[in-house]
């Protein structure tokens, strides 16, 4: 089962040293004395807050009718996966946005600085994910060199002019925090963006400005986002992954197999209202051998076997997972809903547009060793695979649905009930994702920029009431070059090594055969090479030496054997690592991965 997503907004923070311990600490490169260090900064500030965030979201009620889109923070992406001193462009809810994680004039890693910015350069309107970052730490766009600081946004340089000397130690204006209320934010300014680090998590509140975000931490309208605590856990060690999807979204396959534990036990569903808005609990006894126990279940009722072993003490696993709205999930076994796991998964479903997202995902266990990450990359992609291109069916349908909900109501606030008249639950594993289904169907309407773009997706890919086409490809769904090698580091430089052992053994062995043929024969050719006149004597010794140990050695049948062997298994090797990052699951791939459902799913 996957959780779609649709939409989703947020602020964020920039912060300055790592790790990240209180996300409310702020990125500023203002120079000392300035208003923004100051707490009255802080205070005047506050009137700059979004009137939409407070107060902070509180839906206390079952219609979710309170539940604010705008008082959340969103994963983008992971820390790591932002090559230092490099803009980098994500997407929230169809805006795009430039961040960096910049250690300009730092001596190490601990001092390096996170800053976001609307993707976009006031003078001319291009990218500034395009760009550059400077050696002080500014955005750059490339197209005219105009320069911005990345923790207000405020315009530091624009060539040939007087802008250049003035710098951030330039008019009173500068030193005045970006907000609705009050200060002035010049057009030439580009528009800065709250952004924070939490465990190793990237995540923006484009609501808010660095200052504005502390100021609502302050006085109480913005909480921090939500965490995994495993991943702070000493002893724990925790690999994370990355997608895109031109789909709306998944948040982890065999969920509520995960989850259930069959017919016998009702999943119980606890719901919390925090400050930070909706938190959902589903914990269960967890049931060892699911797959065995759901054959047995469905050939004619479950055969409970004789245990001989001694049993353990201590009360049964709870098969816990914990949503955290709008996009946060975590899953693991727990001796209740509270205690650490000895592992958990995370799944993190950021909303980059409609009928888009993106998939980031973590494993954190108990362990004194760490996973490679790319070879968590490969195991996942592969079960991301399985079942992703599926979801443009639902996907597709779920959306027409939507747009159909909203041309029959006009009202901006108005529940679209799209999964409750479109799903169809009948599990008693399912009760999460029925109530998922009421959150979504009762919030995506007020999300950003959610109605407009459902709206635009349906003008598109309707016509006369009816879906046009059959979709998007299998390639274009579950191209993994695409999705996940160019917007993980690690991945794309494992693909790069493997293309390199892939041409020198391939070079190695074309070298071997051709020494082979050339120098094929006995080892007396040295002898008669070196009585040859003096002036070749010299050299012809020296290559008929080398040639006579080649032949006592590698070309000889066993080592040459032996040395081609390996290059070929090197190359090899590689070829089929190196295919783990692009598109693999073809229709063959599919057809076998469709005959082993029965292992699962026993025939009837």
């Amino acid at each position: 089962m996957k959780i779609i997503w649709a939409a989703a907004a947020a602020p964020g923070l920039a912060f300055r040293h790592a790790p990240v311990v209180s996300w409310t600490r702020i990125t500023t490169r203002i120079p000392p004395g300035s208003p923004l260090h100051s707490t009255a900064a802080v205070e005047s500030a506050e009137a700059a807050v979004p009137s939409s965030a407070a107060p902070l979201s509180s839906p206390k009620r079952a219609d979710f009718s309170g539940f604010d889109y705008g008082a959340h923070w969103y994963p983008v992406i992971w820390a790591r996966d932002l090559r230092p001193n490099e803009p980098t462009r994500v997407t929230l809810f169809d805006v795009d946005y430039v961040v960096a994680r910049t250690t300009a004039g730092t001596a190490g890693e601990e001092d390096e600085a996170f800053y976001a910015l609307v993707d976009e350069c006031p003078h001319k309107k291009v990218a500034l994910s395009e760009g550059r970052v400077t050696k002080g730490g500014d955005f750059q766009c490339s197209y005219h060199g105009w320069s911005f600081d990345g923790s207000t946004g405020r315009c530091v340089e624009i060539p040939q002019t007087l802008i250049a000397k003035q710098g951030r130690a330039g008019a009173e204006s500068y030193d005045k925090p970006q907000q609705s209320g009050g200060g002035r934010r010049r057009r030439e300014d580009a528009t800065s963006v709250a952004v924070t680090v939490v465990q190793g998590m990237v995540w923006l509140q484009p609501n808010y400005t660095p200052i504005e975000a502390l100021a609502a931490a302050a006085n109480g309208t913005l909480s921090g986002p939500p965490t995994i605590p495993e991943i702070d856990e000493e002893g724990y060690k925790t690999t994370v992954a990355i997608r895109d999807f031109p789909i709306a979204g998944q948040a982890g396959k065999g969920f509520d197999l995960y989850v259930s534990d069959g017919v016998e036990n009702k999943p119980a569903l606890d719901e919390e209202w925090p400050s930070s808005g909706w938190k959902a609990t589903n914990s269960v006894p967890a049931v060892e051998k699911l797959i065995a126990y759901n054959s047995n279940f469905r050939l004619g009722g479950v055969k409970k076997k004789k245990d001989s072993k001694k049993k353990t003490d201590g009360p049964t696993k709870m098969a816990t997972t914990i949503f955290h709205a709008p996009s946060v999930i975590s899953m693991g076994r727990r001796d209740n809903a509270t205690a650490p796991a000895a592992f958990v998964s995370g799944f993190w479903v950021s909303p980059t547009g409609v009928g888009r997202s993106r998939f980031m995902a973590s494993a954190t266990v108990k362990s004194p060793i760490s996973v490679p990450r790319w070879a968590t990359h490969m195991n996942l992609n592969n079960f991301l695979d399985q079942d992703t291109y599926l979801l443009v069916g639902q996907n597709r349908a779920t959306l027409k649905r939507e747009a159909e909900g909203y041309l029959a109501n006009d009202a901006s606030d108005a529940t679209n009930p799209v999964r409750k008249s479109t799903y169809v639950y009948r599990s008693p594993s399912e009760k999460l994702p029925t109530r998922l289904g009421q959150f979504f169907d009762a919030t995506l309407s007020r999300s950003p920029n959610r109605r407009e773009g459902v709206l635009a997706w349906h003008r598109r890919n309707t016509e006369g009431g009816k879906l046009i086409g059959p979709g998007p490809s299998r390639r274009e769904i579950l191209d993994r070059h695409e999705q996940h090698t160019k917007i993980c580091p690690d991945s794309s430089d494992l693909v790069e090594r493997c293309d390199r052992v892939m041409k020198r053994s391939r070079l190695a062995a074309v070298a071997l055969v051709l020494a082979r043929l050339l120098l094929g024969g006995g080892a007396g050719g040295v002898a008669e090479e070196a009585g040859g006149p003096l002036a070749k004597g010299i050299i012809q010794w020296t290559v008929g030496l080398a040639a006579d140990a080649a032949r006592r050695s590698v070309l000889r049948p066993g080592p040459f054997v032996a040395i081609l062997a390996a290059a070929a298994a090197l190359y090899r090797g590689s070829s089929l690592i190196k295919r783990e990052f692009h598109f693999k699951t073809d229709e063959g791939r599919h057809r076998h991965d469709v005959k082993a459902i029965s292992d699962m799913w026993a025939d009837l």
